[in-house]
């Protein structure tokens, strides 16, 4: 059964195509010359190919490790864009919340711009979406919804109470009144929504 080559094996291999020679990836690497030797051994052998050509004190590639040196140089490249990535994460303060896109408009929206001013290193994400989260399966740190606060399986805190009542034209009510009498349930039965409020606190 073959073997995968082993990451430090690869290590060496680049920083000695990269330089050329033994001993200056050795210097790049901080190890010894003869242990840049033994890891290019042990990543030919699992190969099965030669990498190099020694001419003298010299070494140039092979067709192959013209190919591996270029899938390397790839790998690494991606490795370290990743761990850039990482750390950048790691110094910010990255926050994602999910909300209902009226309130991310009408409440969340109008606020946004003194928070950002007064707190730079917050990386702050806006999901605004109709559906719930599923904590299990998405990364969001918050969400925001209306209605009760009674979430199985979460921990609720309310952060504001809004104020819902009813309305309609004059003209409207007087024709339910002539339809139905002055019965003000009435109402009730024939409410429909026209738009959502901003909520003020």
């Amino acid at each position: 059964m073959s073997r995968d080559p082993s990451l430090n094996g690869m290590i060496y291999f680049e920083a000695v195509a990269r330089h050329g020679r033994v001993a200056r990836a050795a210097d790049d690497l901080k190890v010894s010359s003869s242990a840049v030797s033994q890891q290019i051994k042990l990543l030919e052998e699992v190969l099965g190919v030669s990498l190099f050509r020694r001419d003298k004190r010299q070494l140039s590639l092979t067709l192959e490790g013209e190919q591996l040196f270029a899938a390397a140089t790839s790998a690494f490249s991606m490795l370290r864009h990743a761990r850039q990535t990482i750390s950048r994460q790691r110094e910010s303060h990255q926050l994602i919340i999910r909300m209902m896109p009226s309130f991310a408009v009408r409440w969340l929206g109008p606020r946004l711009a003194d928070f950002i001013q007064q707190n730079p290193e917050w990386d702050l994400r806006i999901d605004a979406s109709p559906d719930p989260s599923n904590f299990d399966r998405e990364v969001v740190d918050f969400d925001i919804r209306y209605g009760p606060t009674t979430w199985e399986g979460l921990h609720c805190e309310l952060i504001l109470s809004d104020y819902v009542m009813p309305m309609c034209s004059p003209a409207y009510r007087e024709q339910l009144y002539q339809a139905h009498g002055h019965d003000e349930r009435i109402l009730l039965s024939h409410a429909r929504l026209i738009d959502s409020v901003k909520a003020v606190v």
